[in-house]
C-alpha cells in the first residue's frame, strides 16, 4: 500500500512541478505582470493608489500539447472608508475619458485600510485546483512620502482529479481504484501574509503564501506531498529620464525550502505613464517580454510570452499570458466645484 502512496505523491510532485513552471517544489505559478501587480502574491499589496483595482489573467504553458498547463488569476482590490466623518477613499481618475490615460499613482503618507480578494483555477493533465482569498491590509505612514502596510489572506482551495484525464498503466488497477477512483477532491483551508514598504517612484514587498503547509490528501489517502510555504520579494523603483520617459528596474525573487532560488531581473520601460515595453530574464533559464497600455474608459490590456533557453524548456513552445484590467475612481463632483466657487466668490 505505501508503494501506491508513494506513487501518488511522485505524480502529484511532477504536477505541482508543472504547474508552477519552476523547479522541483515550487508549487504557485509564477505570473510575468507579478511586477506590475504584485497584489497577485501579496496581500499588503492593495490600495497602493486612490482607487479601485481589478485584474483578469489568463496564463498558458507549452501551447499546443494536451493537458498542458494552465491558470486564470482574478484578483481585485479597493481603500476602504473608515468612521463616520471620513471622506471616500476612493479618489478621482481619468474623470476626462481620456484615451491612452496615465496609470494611478502611489500615494503615502495616510492610513489606509485596504479589503481585497481573489480567485484562482490551475490546471495540468488530471489535476486541477480552485481557489477562493479574501484579504485586509492595514497601511501606516512612515514618512510623508513613504508607506509601511502589512496584510493577510485567508482562503480556500479545492485539489481534484480529472477521472477522464487519468491514464493507467493496468486499466484494472485495483489499488488506483479503491483509493482514488471514487475520491478525487480535497478541500483545503489556507492562509498568505505580506508587507510592504512603498512612495510615489518606490516599492518593495515580502510575501509568503501556503502559510498552513496543508498535506496533499484525499480523503483518508495521505500522500508524502504538501502544500510548501513560498516566499516572495518583489522590488522596482522608476526613474524619470524625461517628461515622457521613465525605466523602472524590477526583481522578483521566489524561494521554496529544499527548492533553487529563482529569480527575475528586469525592467519597464514606459512611455507618458500609459504604455509600456517590460524585459526581464529568469535565473531558471527563461526571457520574459510583455507590452501593455491604458486604453480607455480606465481599461488596461497587457500580452507576455516566456521562452525557456534550457534543454527542456526548448520544446514547450513558450508562455503566453493576457491580462485585463480596470481602474475604479470617483467622477469629478463639478457641482461641488461650483458652489464652493460661487461661496468663495460672495465672500
Amino acid at each position: 500500500m505505501k508503494k501506491v502512496f508513494t506513487s501518488i505523491s511522485y505524480l502529484l510532485a511532477a504536477t505541482l512541478i508543472c504547474l508552477s513552471g519552476e523547479s522541483i517544489a515550487q508549487q504557485e505559478g509564477h505570473y510575468l505582470n507579478m511586477a506590475s501587480n504584485p497584489f497577485m502574491l501579496n496581500p499588503a499589496a492593495g490600495g497602493l493608489s486612490d482607487i479601485a483595482h481589478i485584474e483578469l489573467s489568463s496564463r498558458t504553458q507549452w501551447t499546443g500539447y494536451s493537458g498542458a498547463p494552465r491558470s486564470v488569476l482574478l484578483v481585485g482590490h479597493t481603500p476602504l472608508k473608515v468612521g463616520k466623518n471620513a471622506e471616500s477613499a476612493i479618489g478621482e481618475f481619468n474623470n476626462d475619458n481620456s484615451t491612452l490615460f496615465p496609470s494611478p499613482t502611489r500615494t503615502a503618507g495616510k492610513m489606509k485600510h485596504v479589503l481585497g480578494g481573489k480567485a484562482m483555477y490551475d490546471a495540468i493533465g488530471p489535476f486541477n485546483k480552485t481557489s477562493i482569498y479574501g484579504s485586509y491590509a492595514f497601511h501606516l505612514p512612515f514618512t510623508k512620502t513613504v508607506n509601511f502596510g502589512a496584510g493577510i489572506g485567508l482562503g480556500w482551495s479545492n485539489l481534484g482529479i480529472n477521472q477522464d484525464r487519468v491514464v493507467l498503466y493496468q486499466e484494472d488497477d485495483a489499488a488506483y481504484n479503491q483509493f482514488l477512483g471514487n475520491t478525487s477532491t480535497q478541500n483545503i483551508l489556507d492562509a498568505n501574509a505580506g508587507v510592504v514598504f512603498y512612495g510615489e517612484k518606490l516599492f518593495v514587498g515580502l510575501s509568503t503564501t501556503q502559510l498552513l503547509k496543508n498535506s496533499v490528501e484525499f480523503d483518508e489517502v495521505v500522500t508524502e506531498s504538501n502544500f510548501s510555504r513560498h516566499f516572495f520579494l518583489v522590488a522596482k523603483y522608476e526613474f524619470e529620464v524625461n517628461e515622457q520617459f521613465s525605466i523602472e528596474p524590477t526583481v522578483v525573487a521566489k524561494y521554496v525550502q529544499n527548492s533553487p532560488f529563482s529569480g527575475d531581473f528586469g525592467a519597464r520601460f514606459i512611455y507618458n505613464k500609459a504604455s509600456w515595453l517590460a524585459l526581464q530574464y529568469r535565473t531558471s533559464n527563461a526571457f520574459t517580454v510583455q507590452v501593455g497600455t491604458n486604453i480607455v474608459k480606465n481599461i488596461y490590456a497587457s500580452y507576455g510570452y516566456e521562452f525557456g533557453t534550457g534543454p527542456v524548456r526548448a520544446g514547450t513552445n513558450g508562455t503566453h499570458e493576457l491580462q485585463l484590467g480596470f481602474y475604479i475612481g470617483k467622477n469629478r463632483n463639478t457641482a461641488k466645484e461650483i458652489k464652493e466657487s460661487t461661496e468663495t466668490g460672495e465672500e
